[in-house]
């Protein structure tokens, strides 16, 4: 189904987050995805189903926290709304939304924590990496560390031989926008102004190099952003790839750098 857009007037999906002509934001939007949270409760639920440290995380659900540092969603209960906020490291406060959507304002907060949790798991994988830096040390010189590095050498380069394929992102060919990711193509119906699953002829599949854009969606393309579809939102959200049981160590610092406390949001 689709609605006119707020601002421009245009007809647009009704599960798209921001307008594919205009930019603004779709107050109405209709979440479909599956598994994702619509509600404090829920939310509060689905961090504690994946095991997320939120006192680590500096994430308060249901709070309007005040202290420095912290992302949070609480109802304001004298205007019923709901407000999603991000206190900075000066304690200054940036409210990214106001309003009586509770599932729209639980979705902000909701990425957000999506997104520290997938950079955390990065940090946290090269702070193993230094971890071991020690035994490494030990096997530098030695036969069997060097048969290891030429084994593995030989199976990087086999993996990467069977497993190469386009990059995941935006292209353009013969006047169409496609979007590849895991091994599937997409093409964008003007007419529909939606995603659809496709198959891309042999020149576009040998050659995708030649017709690559990018990988985040542009304010140019003349196709709407494919993470607002609901084939990225079925595929992203139905995996549940945050690992419930994934061993967060309450040592582990959710400050390390790569939180811009200084931007709102």
């Amino acid at each position: 189904m689709k609605i006119p857009c707020e601002y421009c007037g245009q007809m647009i999906p009704e599960t798209a987050q921001t307008c594919p002509h205009c930019g603004a934001a779709n107050r109405r939007v209709k979440r479909v995805a599956y598994g994702v949270p619509t509600t404090i409760e829920e939310l509060r639920a689905y961090c504690q189903r994946h095991n997320l440290p939120l006192k680590d995380m500096r994430v308060f659900l249901g709070e309007d926290y005040r202290g420095a540092k912290a992302y949070g969603i609480y109802r304001d209960e004298t205007t019923g709304n709901f407000i999603v906020y991000k206190n900075k490291a000066d304690g200054t406060r940036a409210v990214r939304y106001v309003g009586n959507d509770e599932a729209y304002a639980v979705n902000e907060l909701y990425m957000k924590i999506n997104e520290r949790v997938s950079v955390q798991k990065r940090h946290m994988g090269a702070k193993g990496s230094k971890l071991s830096d020690g035994i490494g040390k030990a096997l530098k010189r030695s036969l069997i560390y060097q048969m290891i590095i030429f084994g593995l050498v030989i199976v990087m380069l086999l993996v990467g031989w069977f497993a190469a394929g386009p990059s995941s992102g935006y292209y353009v060919y013969r006047n169409n926008t496609y979007y590849y990711d895991s091994s599937n193509w997409y093409e964008w119906d003007d007419y529909d102004e939606d995603w659809s699953p496709t198959q891309a002829d042999g020149e576009l599949k040998k050659n995708a190099d030649d017709y690559y854009q990018s990988r985040s969606w542009r304010a140019g393309y003349e196709a709407g952003d494919f993470t607002e579809s609901d084939w990225y939102s079925e595929k992203e959200w139905a995996s549940d790839d945050w690992d419930s049981d994934y061993d967060w160590d309450s040592g582990d610092s959710w400050d390390s750098g790569y939180d811009d406390w200084d931007s709102d949001w």
